[in-house]
């Protein structure tokens, strides 16, 4: 497998600078020395400040204290780590707290910066190179192994999709991002869903300061083409998402970042694996941000395939062990995720459905609710 001979220094080429694509090639840098490590990346994402952020839970915070027990202390410097212990859930009619799995949120850059730096530190060649089919060809040709970190609309996986048995959910949601700065002091992860006159607006933020948080706002696609969203764009519908999601208590002051309203994506694969190429984080699974495992699923990819390489004794057999051991790892996740997205796709039925005072837990529980969608089309 792969071009490499005895005489020659193993190569494994990266195709993706995010989060996956540098923790992966700082991983298996440490863990193999002597083989040549590089990362291409496009955009050069790992640099680059789109003023969004992430929230890390248990697993993520396991996974960087295994590659650098001293993460939080480099990741943050002089930043304040923010720490997230409560999930604040609301509608316009009601409010609850619940425990939060202990996580910390931090902004893109920071988190590019970090996993930058890890991964130079480890010797990883980092290259700024849009690739296309044929130098993707060229690539795999001179290495040993090929990794496609490349994203949701991964190249990688686009070029070999037979092989990988890619599959593709496009969701009839759409979503963009913002961020929320107001005197309101907020340090919980904030889950909300409040009905307009357009249809459910859905919000989730997570804290960067007391004052800060960065925020996704989710509306089914119907919903974006009637009244005060109609053929606007997020910028445009601030004001009035102001007023619908602040009538509940809250002083929120969005400023968008400047992007565009987005369709969701869920990616699927039935092996991340063919022949001498693997995919990791979103290229073979994407989750949908509801269930907060982003950037933990990226960095697990990325982990399961490094310790795979370490303890094989080839890559023939480090490949297969890598394919079963993620498959495992993403049955549970996968039908979360399908069974959050389908409940969101029909969230205005539900509300129509669902008394008041029953609808944060709906909401709360919603990957637990498709005997309900079931029975309503039955009937």
């Amino acid at each position: 497998m792969g071009q490499s001979t005895a005489k020659q220094k193993p190569k494994i080429s990266v195709i993706g600078g995010g989060p996956a694509g540098l923790y992966f090639a700082a991983s298996v840098k440490k863990l193999n020395p002597d083989t040549r490590v590089v990362v291409y990346e496009a955009n050069k994402e790992s640099i680059h400040s789109l003023g969004l952020g992430y929230t890390l839970q248990h697993l993520g915070a396991n996974l960087l204290t295994r590659q650098n027990p001293n993460f939080k202390a480099e990741l943050f410097q002089d930043n304040e780590c923010m720490d997230i212990t409560r999930a604040l859930f609301k509608t316009e009619f009601d409010s609850k707290e619940f425990l939060f799995d202990d996580g910390f949120s931090v902004t893109r850059s920071q988190l590019m910066a970090y996993l930058l730096n890890q991964a130079i530190a480890q010797g990883v060649d980092i290259r700024k190179r849009k690739l296309t089919r044929s130098t993707l060809a060229k690539i795999r040709s001179k290495s040993s192994l090929t990794v496609g970190a490349d994203g949701v609309n991964s190249i990688v996986r686009e070029t070999h999709s037979k092989h990988f048995g890619a599959q593709s959910y496009k969701a009839k949601l759409k979503y963009s991002w913002f961020i929320n700065e107001s005197i309101q002091t907020r340090t919980e992860a904030c889950f909300y869903s409040f009905q307009a006159p357009e249809g459910v607006i859905t919000l989730t933020s997570y804290p960067l300061t007391v004052n800060k948080q960065v925020v996704i706002i989710e509306v089914s696609e119907e919903c974006l083409t009637k009244g005060e969203f109609k053929s606007r764009t997020p910028e445009q519908c601030v004001p009035y998402l102001n007023d619908v999601l602040s009538r509940n208590g809250d002083a929120i002051n969005l400023r968008s970042a400047g992007l565009p309203w987005y369709s969701f994506t869920m990616n699927i694969v039935n092996t991340p694996t063919h022949d001498d190429i693997a995919l990791i984080g979103d290229a073979a699974f994407s989750y949908h941000f509801s269930l907060g495992q982003g950037v933990s699923s990226a960095f697990t990819s990325g982990y399961l395939l490094a310790q795979c390489i370490a303890v094989s004794p080839d890559l023939n057999t480090a490949l297969k062990q890598y394919a079963n051991a993620s498959k495992l790892s993403s049955i549970k996740p996968t039908t979360t995720s399908l069974n959050a997205i389908r409940w969101l796709e029909n969230i205005d039925r539900h509300f129509e459905k669902t008394e008041s005072s029953k609808q944060i837990d709906h909401f709360r529980l919603k990957a637990e609710f498709q005997h309900f969608i079931r029975t309503e089309s039955a009937a």
